[in-house]
């Protein structure tokens, strides 16, 4: 932001008024349809179709959230009425804008707003939607206070709603990376959706357990080696997608698994999509193994 947008936005927040949240909404618009928009080819037209759908790039949506932020967090009250306008109806830029200061207030007030994460998740329409909400509204108070709130996200594992799993799972697997002491509760609490057959939260769990290696890799290790093979095959892609989607440098760590995988590949009861997975996680293990 230049410093004329910068006081511009200024402005809006000293002038906010609660009973007319909608006014404030429009202007915050009004400021981030001012910077270019990025390519969107990569966010499905029917998913474009359901909110609106810029482009405007994540940093400077994120710069307006946190502006917000500043005096949202104290003034939890009288800013969740703007919070819930920005998600609900100004599409998906609004939606970036106001997980920033969710963050802020749920560290402040969390018994109110993790609730309404938890509401807000159940009415998402993308995967980004889900992982806004995860990385920057609900991970804060996680990370500043697990042995309090992690609990919290037990439930939301076992949840009706795709995109509070995918939510709940994206927190848990992050948490390692600030606090590797929880690597091995983190990993017993993805294997719930180890089984877990939607697309969009089996995608979360492979990167769960693959970022939790980021806290400690021997219990990531231990994990991959005691559920190969699985007989699911909806674990069978989250398995394999372990391998083919770890960090780089992580993955010599892993290559004592390759005849397990190998011994896997070997069983003529596999369906031919299970073992393109299976082959994949070998070509992957070997490679980094040469």
């Amino acid at each position: 932001m230049d410093a004329k947008q910068s006081e511009y936005l200024q402005t809006v927040l000293q002038q906010y008024n609660p009973t007319q949240a909608r006014v404030t909404a429009n202007r915050l618009r009004q400021l981030w349809l001012q910077f270019e928009p990025a390519n969107i080819n990569g966010i499905k037209a029917e998913l474009r179709e359901q909110q609106e759908t810029v482009g405007i790039p994540v940093p400077k949506l994120k710069a307006i959230g946190k502006a917000i932020s500043k005096v949202a967090r104290t003034r939890v009250n009288e800013f969740l009425p703007l919070i819930q306008l920005l998600w609900n109806e100004f599409g998906r830029e609004g939606r970036v804008v106001a997980v920033i200061p969710l963050g802020a207030m749920e560290l402040t007030a969390p018994e109110k707003i993790i609730p309404e994460i938890y509401q807000l998740c159940q009415t998402c329409i993308t995967w980004e939607d889900a992982d806004r909400l995860a990385m920057d509204a609900l991970e804060p108070i996680i990370r500043k206070q697990p042995e309090k709130w992690l609990h919290a996200l037990e439930a939301w594992l076992e949840d009706d709603n795709l995109w509070v799993r995918r939510a709940a799972i994206t927190t848990i697997g992050r948490l390692p990376m600030k606090r590797p002491e929880y690597t091995l509760v983190c990993l017993n609490l993805s294997e719930r959706l180890l089984y877990d057959d939607e697309l969009d939260v089996k995608r979360a769990v492979s990167f769960a357990i693959r970022i939790s290696a980021r806290g400690e890799i021997a219990p990531v290790r231990e994990f991959l080696a005691r559920h190969v093979p699985p007989e699911n095959s909806a674990a069978t892609w989250v398995l394999c997608d372990c391998i083919r989607s770890m960090t780089k440098q992580f993955l010599p760590e892993f290559t004592t698994l390759l005849p397990r995988f190998e011994a896997w590949q070997n069983d003529p009861s596999i369906s031919a999509k299970d073992r393109r997975s299976i082959d994949s996680a070998i070509k992957t293990l070997k490679k980094a193994e040469a």
